[in-house]
């Protein structure tokens, strides 16, 4: 260190003391007051660039990312589409005691709120009756079950649920056919005779 740097960098204490404490007035590092320049410099950037409107808004970049992701995702089912199973898939679904009950488990979560816990019908149309309005055809239910009703509250399943919980929900509702629980809400739609199985 020189000469003219140590004198410039000496502690300085500064002329008043309280209590018998002094204290030094000496200058912040360089480096420091740099940091606080550019933090301030960099306020001001950010301020102008967002604050007026100039730059992307969080919201703005979250919906140009959705519809990207969208646009993803449509690509994809276009790609990747569903292939419905046959009757004959969904009578031996029916059948299954394991996807039957696998079936009745994802009802009791995902449907039971509008359909009733024995699909006597609540917010939902009775499943449990014989009348049907988007048809009681195994592949009819299976239909809706995939994708959904729209303006009537039904959320389409067919991307939220694996294949096989699809067919086992359609199984268990097969099941509910014709049992009319007690307290069962009004038919509605046309009859339908279920597919045997």
């Amino acid at each position: 260190m020189t000469q003219k740097q140590s004198e410039r960098h000496r502690d300085v204490l500064m002329d008043h003391e309280y209590d018998g404490i002094q204290e030094y007035d000496n200058p912040v590092p360089a480096w420091l007051a740099y940091m606080f320049y550019v933090t301030i410099a960099f306020s001001a950037v950010y301020t102008l660039y967002y604050g007026f409107n100039q730059g992307p808004s969080i919201q703005s970049a979250y919906l140009e990312e959705s519809r990207q992701l969208e646009a993803q995702w449509a690509e994809y089912y276009k790609n990747n589409p569903m292939v419905p199973p046959t009757t004959d898939e969904l009578v031996a679904a029916a059948k299954s005691p394991d996807l039957v009950a696998a079936g009745e488990k994802q009802f009791r979560t995902s449907c039971a709120a509008c359909h009733g816990e024995r699909g006597e019908g609540l917010i939902g149309p009775n499943l449990a009756d014989r009348h049907w309005i988007h048809g009681g055809r195994l592949t009819e239910i299976y239909t809706t079950v995939v994708n959904g009703v729209a303006g009537k509250g039904m959320p389409p399943w067919g991307r939220a649920l694996p294949p096989d919980r699809l067919k086992g929900v359609v199984a268990y509702v097969r099941t509910l056919q014709g049992t009319n629980p007690p307290g069962g809400k009004a038919p509605e739609g046309q009859l339908v005779e279920p597919d045997p199985i």
